[in-house]
């Protein structure tokens, strides 16, 4: 994210206080972020544009001499109300997102049994043409031509769905780490807060 579109997203979230008190707060963090040497570490330290909001707006409604308008205590009081359903509702959200992998990969274990089977289908029309080449030469043949091609789609099917579960795996695995990426970001800032 650049610096821009950091305080962009940061004067969108505290755009219920008052345009004199939110044009100080991004011109505080403009100057900051652009007198560092890294800004993007500087960045990652204060936060996602979200939480510096929280703590602008949080400070606002604590300042005494301040008189905050009916959207930023209304904002304070559903962050404040919104925090014991934070957690159920994460959980909620992991459980339906695993759900949802785990049903992917069961679809996809469950096509490539399917070509598998369809595979050894074939064989089995190949070994049962040896069966009747005695009797019926034309059903030999059918039943060997008929096998041999269940036995290619399934390996192409087969091979075809490997691949495919290859893909989904690798684009889950990137998902979790942009996630745990997130976490770690966001995990420093929170700690900032806790220290003396």
């Amino acid at each position: 994210m650049t610096t821009d579109q950091y305080l962009a997203d940061l004067r969108n979230a505290i755009r219920s206080l008052p345009p004199d008190d939110a044009a100080q707060a991004v011109a505080y963090y403009d100057e900051y972020l652009h007198d560092a040497d890294d800004p993007a570490a500087a960045m990652a330290g204060l936060g996602t544009p979200k939480e510096v909001a929280a703590d602008i707006l949080a400070g606002y409604v604590g300042q005494p001499a301040a008189k905050p308008r009916l959207g930023v205590l209304w904002a304070v009081v559903l962050g404040i109300l919104a925090a014991p359903l934070a957690a159920p509702l994460a959980i909620v959200v992991f459980a339906i997102v695993l759900v949802a992998v785990v049903t992917i990969l069961a679809v996809v274990v469950s096509l490539v049994a399917t070509a598998i089977g369809i595979a050894v289908g074939g064989l089995g029309l190949i070994l049962t043409g040896f069966f009747v080449v005695a009797q019926s030469f034309t059903t030999f043949a059918w039943l060997v031509g008929g096998g041999l091609l269940s036995i290619a789609v399934g390996l192409l099917a087969a091979f075809g769905m490997i691949k495919l579960g290859q893909v989904i795996v690798a684009a889950l695995a990137r998902w979790a780490a942009g996630i745990v990426n997130r976490r770690r970001r966001a995990a420093p800032a929170s700690q900032k807060g806790t220290q003396p």
